[in-house]
């Protein structure tokens, strides 16, 4: 009995293997080598060879990546001919080397067929235009805008500026000498850039010439080829910052709350507020400036210093003509204080129209 089933299992398998579809691929795996990223997609053909004794039929094709897309054969394919199975890989933001697979479902004997593509994603390369977006003349610069932020009173401040000369002629690049005032300094790096070279303008600012306390905009002049372009610098100027200073530094206290209400006001009516503060610090307390963003807000203060613990204030007077509506208007206050060198304030207020 044993004999017998030993002979049909042995007669299953063979029956079974005799008539298998088989799927016999020329290679398995391909390597695209080195794509750019902006090439375009590409595409590689698996070719396989039904060696089985029966149609070769696949249902499915998946891919590891939502990158990678396939394309077969849909027919069957009779015993000995030749099927097919198109990978198309997409390298566009896909830097860098990649390897992804093929998983294949058919009626062949193996279940699953997994097939492989790799290679490597060269990165685009950015136009010129995108990395440097400034220009100046023919000189193409990355920024327009020089911005030193906060700088303390007593240190002296380098930024740089990179630019590139797109052309095929050499650029000259210097400082305008005559109409550069003395607390910056401007210095290209070559003077002569020569085609296709990149330099930096070099600015170097010092607050102690400039000699004020505030935040701070002002254009100076760059010759380019002796064409003269002006170039943005922006800094915020606060007291120098030693252990000393710190430690006997005034402090800007307010009393009360940043964001103010001030209510209803008819249009042509003057919106008053006092805005009250105290000097907690351990120096005097010097209001250095005070800045707003419309001309309909002005403010009456004390220029004296503020001595330790006194109080001192700010009027505010919002001028309401031509301004109907919910508003909101705001000031910042600068001082002499290192922990609170500057105080944002908000004013909101309705002004009604009058009929």
């Amino acid at each position: 009995m044993k004999y017998f089933f030993s002979i049909l299992l042995f007669l299953t398998g063979f029956f079974q293997e005799s008539f298998a579809q088989i799927m016999n691929f020329d290679s398995d795996e391909y390597d695209f080598g080195s794509i750019n990223e902006l090439s375009g997609a590409v595409s590689h053909r698996f070719e396989y060879t039904n060696t089985g004794n029966r149609p070769l039929i696949i249902h499915s094709v998946k891919t590891s990546c939502g990158c990678t897309s396939p394309d077969w054969s849909k027919q069957p394919v009779p015993p000995q001919k030749k099927g097919y199975i198109d990978v198309t890989f997409d390298p566009r933001d896909r830097v860098g080397s990649f390897s992804k697979s093929i998983i294949i479902k058919s009626n062949a004997s193996k279940d699953d067929i997994i097939l492989y593509i790799s290679g490597n994603v060269i990165a685009r390369q950015e136009p010129v235009s995108a990395e440097y977006p400034f220009t100046m003349f023919d000189l193409r610069l990355k920024t327009n805008t020089v911005n030193f932020n906060r700088i303390p009173f007593d240190q002296t401040t380098e930024q740089t500026v990179e630019v590139i000369n797109p052309t095929k002629a050499n650029i000259k690049v210097e400082a305008d000498k005559a109409n550069t005032p003395e607390y910056i300094k401007i210095i290209a790096e070559p003077e002569i850039l020569k085609p296709g070279s990149k330099g930096i303008i070099k600015c170097i600012f010092d607050p102690q010439k400039y000699g004020k306390f505030d935040y701070i905009n002002f254009e100076v002049p760059i010759l380019v080829n002796t064409y003269a372009y002006n170039l943005m610098f922006k800094a915020f100027v606060t007291e120098s910052q030693t252990k000393e200073t710190q430690q006997n530094s005034s402090v800007f206290t307010l009393k009360g709350d940043k964001e103010i209400s001030l209510g209803d006001f008819m249009e042509g009516d003057t919106a008053v507020y006092i805005v009250k503060f105290q000097n907690t610090g351990n120096s005097p307390l010097i209001i250095r400036a005070i800045r707003n963003a419309c001309d309909c807000l002005t403010y009456e203060t004390d220029e004296k210093p503020i001595k330790e613990n006194q109080e001192g204030q700010i009027k505010i007077l919002i001028d309401t003509h031509n301004h109907p509506g919910k508003q909101s208007r705001y000031i910042t206050v600068i001082t002499n204080s290192i922990s609170t060198p500057n105080m944002v304030l908000k004013f909101n207020l309705n002004v009604k129209k009058t009929e």
